[in-house]
């Protein structure tokens, strides 16, 4: 196991085979390149947007975060350090419209991925307009903000507060399954996977962030003709008692690796972007495993859980 990285649910006997992971899936990568942006191929999404006619959009405002917008948690999780394995991806300046996923997390707060509303003018959740979102200074990943959408929110696995001490986070452990759900190429899809560690991400082009981000081995795909994951970011990954223990923020253009914020990034900018705590825990969750991940994922995306972001420029 890489040193910088603690886990202390990994047993001695899988660091070997987690190093030379790391190391295959690492090369690979840079040999294939990345499938995160939801606007390739664009031709070939789902674009169309019904527009509420009694809330069209204005100009959606974008309000940047600092880390004194919350200092009572630390703005980076502590327990994963410098990572030295790394990835980098491009990001381009936008020039046209996009799509991504997004998932309700907080009463009025629903999570998507940085990229995929960066450069917009107007973003919309479905039919609804978004008025403001917030963006953390550190993280791959955008708040939006829209009390018109009764639905029932996601939990995280794990968060920070008072009252809970950030060293006792139980994090995944190697080979532990996860559920990526969203709207890959703008329609419904998902994927089947499995945690493979961390790795340190670093976006550069249109804006410059490093992070560290959960790195996955993607196992399945539905529906089985699914041939690229664009669109899917944003989206949420889900352990198998069906808590949020990622964002789905890149795919490596050849099936096989799968990278996500974790939810110690999301906690914070729920935090940080809300004047109450709106995070929660609370019991019985919905339990996901290989013999109905796929139903929850379309009952999910039809109770309007999880929805499509887009964006207009």
């Amino acid at each position: 196991m890489n040193p910088n990285i603690r886990n202390e649910n990994n047993p001695p006997g899988v660091r070997v085979a987690y190093i030379f992971g790391i190391f295959i899936c690492l090369c690979s990568i840079f040999l294939s390149g990345f499938d995160d942006n939801p606007l390739k191929n664009k031709n070939n999404f789902n674009f169309q947007i019904h527009k509420d006619k009694n809330n069209l959009a204005l100009d959606t405002v974008h309000h940047h975060l600092t880390s004194k917008n919350f200092i009572e948690v630390p703005i980076k999780n502590p327990n994963v350090k410098v990572v030295q394995n790394t990835i980098k991806i491009p990001i381009g300046v936008r020039d046209s419209n996009g799509s991504g996923t997004a998932f309700k997390i907080g009463n009025d707060s629903w999570i998507t991925a940085r990229h995929v509303v960066h450069g917009c003018q107007s973003i919309y959740l479905s039919d609804k307009a978004i008025k403001k979102i917030f963006i953390p200074p550190s993280s791959d990943l955008a708040l939006l903000v829209s009390d018109s959408l009764n639905v029932d929110k996601f939990e995280l696995s794990w968060f920070p507060s008072l009252n809970n001490e950030i060293n006792d986070r139980k994090d995944l452990a190697v080979g532990d399954l996860g559920y990526s759900i969203g709207f890959p190429k703008g329609e419904p899809g998902e994927a089947r996977l499995k945690f493979a560690g961390y790795v340190q991400m670093i976006q550069r082009g249109a804006y410059y962030l490093t992070e560290p981000v959960k790195m996955w081995v993607e196992t399945q795909r539905r529906p089985r003709s699914l041939d690229q994951m664009g669109g899917i970011s944003g989206g949420p990954i889900f352990n198998k008692q069906g808590s949020v223990v990622g964002v789905h923020v890149a795919n490596s253009v050849r099936r096989g690796r799968a990278f996500s914020v974790d939810e110690y990034a999301i906690s914070w900018l729920v935090m940080a972007a809300s004047k109450r705590n709106q995070l929660t825990r609370e019991n019985p969750k919905t339990m996901i495993s290989d013999k109905n991940w796929s139903n929850i994922a379309d009952a999910w995306r039809n109770n309007g859980r999880i929805k499509k972001v887009f964006c207009t420029i």
